[in-house]
């Protein structure tokens, strides 16, 4: 039976922990401005197509400011402005205010997708999540090659967010389609940060059975 050293796994799912919650900002932002956007121009009498589709526009447009000020664009940040890109093209093309709703789910597939086949092929998204954030990445490799116990929390952890961000956005495009526009903005919004909420919880928890 192998022993794990006192700190390896605590600190592993900490950092990986770490690391999904410094997402939480940048979700909120890119989640109220085309939710503030939609509801602002539908007050004062916009179509459900013109107030989703300026707020779409305004979030992207954020994305690309903050990028160019940065003067990188990272993969999430590349990752995302494609789903927008996509879904901005699909929407015109559309004119379908429901799919614009639904839209909004394609990213958390494709990212819950990547978590999920992650943990089969490759290495853990939530292992490479927390190597970002080491002091010394070489040293995390080499506990993670050499602990079969830290190894499999990094794939159960990734098999958990997969599971999660699926259901989530499979959920969210069905009710797209059967609940009112105006209820699923709203509603939209609660189910993703809900979403991450309770997925962190849960790194947090494994973080503190893990400490232990």
């Amino acid at each position: 039976m192998t022993t794990i050293a006192p700190a390896a796994q605590p600190q592993t799912v900490r950092a990986a922990g770490s690391t999904l919650r410094t997402m939480l900002p940048s979700l909120a932002r890119d989640i109220a401005v085309p939710t503030g956007a939609y509801y602002l121009l539908h007050a004062l009498g916009a179509s459900d197509v013109t107030a989703l589709l300026a707020g779409a526009v305004a979030s992207g447009t954020i994305m690309v400011v903050e990028a160019v000020r940065a003067r990188k664009l990272d993969v999430f940040s590349a990752f995302m402005l494609g789903v927008f890109a996509v879904g901005l093209i699909g929407s015109l093309v559309s004119g379908d205010p429901r799919f614009m709703v639904a839209k909004e789910s394609f990213g958390t597939l494709l990212v819950g997708g990547a978590f999920a086949l992650s943990a089969v092929f490759g290495k853990p998204l939530i292992y490479l999540a927390a190597r970002r954030v080491q002091a010394d990445p070489a040293a995390f490799e080499a506990k993670y090659a050499s602990i079969p116990a830290m190894r499999a929390t990094m794939t159960r952890l990734s098999v958990v967010w997969g599971v999660g961000l699926l259901a989530e956005g499979v959920l969210r495009i069905v009710l797209a389609y059967q609940l009112p526009i105006a209820t699923m903005v709203w509603l939209s919004t609660v189910m993703l940060i809900g979403t991450f909420a309770v997925l962190i919880a849960i790194t947090a928890r494994v973080r503190a059975k893990a400490t232990r």
